[in-house]
């Protein structure tokens, strides 16, 4: 394939991969809202200080993490230390 039969396909390609979704809804739409069930007593909806800030409501996703040293014995001691 020659550079000039390249830069000819390759406007042809992103046109036909830059194609319409078919979708009902136009481009201008905002989202559908999502259903993200009862809503949280623990966040504020408008912040202001530090503390409301930190504590805003947020369409985050809560993640759960147990994260403890990977040498960390059952009684919750480490190893000692090498000389």
């Amino acid at each position: 394939m020659t550079l000039r039969s390249f830069l000819t396909v390759l406007p042809l390609v992103f046109a036909a991969a830059c194609g319409s979704d078919s979708g009902d809804t136009p481009k201008d739409a905002p989202p559908a809202p999502i259903d993200a069930g009862a809503p949280d007593a623990s966040c504020f909806t408008d912040p202001h200080t530090y503390s409301e800030i930190i504590n805003a409501c947020t369409s985050a996703v809560k993640v759960y993490k147990d994260s403890h040293p990977a040498l960390l014995k059952p009684d919750g001691t480490l190893p000692a230390l090498p000389p």
